[in-house]
């Protein structure tokens, strides 16, 4: 009787357990896990200079791919495409009379199909520095 009882409290301990392990990215049905978006480039640059933008795509412990990521500096918009996470641009500094601060805004559009939610808009403010 003892040995019946451990054995159902170890199976049910094992079931919940994995059903608490099963991550967000388990989703079995499109546009339904929450997908957050991250901006990375320095924080100053120089006029007239290229920088680079890198924007980290997660979706809790899942790594995200497909889909488009979008990012806007001073009115223009570039997109590429998402790859192991990540979309990493190139953008080329404006001439500036002063130092001045700008918006970098980015934001991942989901795959057709895909179970990821695409993300809010995200923002990071650089500075273009005047030589």
């Amino acid at each position: 009787m003892k040995k019946s009882a451990i054995a159902i409290f170890a199976t049910l301990a094992m079931v919940l357990c994995t059903a608490a392990l099963a991550g967000p990215a388990q989703a079995a049905y499109p546009n339904t896990v929450a997908t957050s978006s991250k901006i990375t480039s320095s924080s100053s640059v120089t006029e007239g200079k290229k920088f680079g933008v890198t924007v980290r795509v997660k979706a809790g412990n899942a790594t995200v791919s497909g889909g488009k990521v979008a990012v806007r500096f001073r009115a223009k918009t570039y997109t590429k495409s998402l790859k192991n996470g990540r979309a990493t641009f190139s953008i080329r500094a404006p001439k500036v009379r002063h130092d001045k601060r700008y918006t970098i805004k980015a934001k991942y559009y989901r795959a057709s199909g895909s179970i990821f939610k695409s993300s809010p808009w995200t923002s990071k403010s650089i500075k273009v520095i005047n030589k």
